[in-house]
């Protein structure tokens, strides 16, 4: 540390920020953090206002997913306890999603008065957040702040969790010691022997079978091995699935790419061929229940080579210290050094979808008919539910964003903020049920607030359809809300309703010639659902 050179807690979070691209953060405003807000905007580091403080750590939560980092900024309890939600999934799914809060100041909390928006102490918002972040801090020791920030963040890299920092009032203006040079980034560590002999014996393995199959998981795209991951397909010539976390980090309009894993919700030909491969071959896979479709998955462990982020599993024995970021590319460069190659095949669907006028829409045709309309320039967000089940056969050439396996509702639509603003050369397509968008729909003007303009479809099957072949009943009732008419209350943007596959066809078709944000509600008969749905329903009765 350079004790002669001094700094303050906005300017050096806004350095640090800038470190990994970070532009902008999302939130509300409170009066303990307004002169925080104040500080971070002179300085550079503008916190974009949401309708809802969930809406704002959504953003930032989808931010994090496509730039390795995201910041939403709240301000004390009020705020605070909104993103305790958000944070939770952003730990559930492994996502270095920042949570900055302001707080009463340090010379105010004397005597513990009854300041407002206090809840039983003034540690009491920090002692919620300590189960659901990876590292915390209260930044109240100019000697220690600059090292406090930085153990912060770098925890959060390194193990690809959310963090905490919450910044009292009276200490936004202190100095405080700089420290000088760029954020150190322990990685999990490597065991030079146990990582060679784990590639041997996995090339032994790849070279004994002409029916290799591998599956592209949530840690391979946090550890932004997606160039990796496609050299491996490509070079070892192994078709390559995904699952709901994944989907999008190889085009999956690619030769092998597979589509997405999710047992029983996959179509058979996904599901056939990767439960029969001889290794299946798993790069940093989350193994959830609702990851692998309600645990519908039917794969034979002995055969399965499981890439993790610190170790590698074959068969039935570990190699420790052998963490996925080390074993891909060393993989790989062995592999070229025996010049293998497998040769795999994959028998690519079809997503030709001829609109019928005046056909009623199902779900599975408003996919069908989505299909059509995505390219390289569009980026699928995906709320859980029948949106998320239907959605996996669509062919994403982007990263698709979704809470696929917290399964937070009110997700996607708040997304889009954050992906539009972390990626501006892409354009969010949200597919999101009519339950989850009265939740956040109105993050949708958010989004325009602040120049992003996503389409959003709303699939609008009267209530909360993916409950009801489970268990039906009034609770499953929402109220009806004619989402596409939001677009005259805000004043922009264009609503349109759909009940025809040829409707649906041409509002889509509107919507992606114009720039401007765009809600389509595509409505389906009550008690109607996607085929991934049914497949998902029809095997967990058989575990009843």
């Amino acid at each position: 540390m350079n004790n002669l050179a001094m700094t303050t807690i906005p300017e050096f979070l806004i350095r640090r920020f800038h470190e990994f691209g970070v532009d902008e953060g999302f939130g509300i405003v409170g009066d303990f953090a307004l002169k925080l807000f104040d500080r971070l905007a002179k300085f550079g580091f503008p916190v974009l206002v949401t309708a809802d403080e969930q809406g704002g750590a959504f953003a930032a939560e989808a931010y994090a997913r496509i730039r390795g980092l995201g910041v939403c900024a709240v301000t004390y309890s009020v705020g605070g306890f909104k993103v305790v939600n958000t944070t939770a999934g952003a730990w559930a799914e492994n996502v270095p999603l920042l949570i900055l809060s302001g707080s009463p100041g340090l010379a105010e909390r004397q005597g513990d008065p009854l300041l407002h928006h206090k809840v039983k102490n003034f540690d009491t918002q920090l002692e919620v957040f300590k189960d659901i972040t990876i590292a915390q801090a209260v930044l109240s020791n100019p000697l220690t702040i600059t090292q406090e920030i930085d153990h912060v963040l770098s925890q959060m890299i390194a193990h690809q969790r959310p963090g905490y920092i919450e910044i009292p009032r009276d200490m936004v203006d202190v100095p405080v010691h700089d420290r000088v040079g760029s954020l150190v980034i322990d990685l999990p560590k490597v065991h030079p022997t146990r990582l060679e002999l784990a590639v041997e014996e996995t090339l032994d393995l790849l070279e004994a079978s002409g029916d290799a199959v591998s599956v592209a998981g949530v840690m391979a795209v946090r550890r932004k091995l997606g160039p990796e991951l496609l050299a491996f397909t490509e070079y070892f010539g192994v078709p390559m699935a995904t699952t709901s976390l994944s989907k999008g980090v190889i085009l999956e309009t690619h030769p092998l790419a597979l589509g997405v894993y999710m047992g029983a919700v996959s179509s058979d030909s996904v599901v056939q061929q990767v439960e029969s491969a001889k290794p299946l071959i798993s790069f940093g896979v989350l193994y959830g229940d609702l990851v692998m479709g309600g645990f519908t998955d039917h794969l034979e462990r002995g055969q399965v080579i499981e890439c993790t982020d610190t170790h590698v599993n074959i068969g039935f024995h570990t190699y420790h210290d052998v963490p996925l970021w080390a074993f891909l590319p060393a993989l790989i460069q062995a592999g070229k050094q025996r010049a293998y190659q497998e040769g795999g095949q994959v028998v690519r669907r079809q997503n030709t979808f001829t609109p019928q006028a005046g056909k009623a829409l199902l779900v599975e045709s408003i996919m069908a008919c989505i299909a059509g309309f995505i390219d390289h320039k569009t980026r699928l967000i995906v709320d859980p539910g029948d949106c998320l089940f239907a959605s996996v056969d669509l062919p994403a050439q982007t990263l698709t964003l979704a809470s696929a396996y917290y399964a937070t509702m009110g997700y996607a639509v708040p997304a889009a903020l954050g992906a539009g603003k972390a990626d501006p050369n892409t354009r969010p397509m949200v597919l999101v049920g009519d339950g989850a968008f009265l939740m956040t729909g109105l993050e949708a003007l958010s989004a325009v607030h602040h120049g992003v303009y996503p389409i959003i479809i709303v699939m609008d099957n009267q209530g909360y359809g993916t409950q009801r072949p489970m268990i039906d009943g009034p609770f499953n009732d929402i109220p009806a809300l004619h989402a596409e008419e939001l677009t005259k209350a805000f004043g922009v943007g264009t609503g349109i309703l759909c009940h025809t596959e040829n409707e649906l066809h041409e509002a889509l078709t509107q919507a992606k010639n114009s720039e401007a944000l765009f809600i389509i509600r595509a409505c389906v008969p009550p008690k109607t659902y996607s085929p991934g749905l049914v497949r998902l329903t029809n095997a967990l009765k058989k575990k009843v």
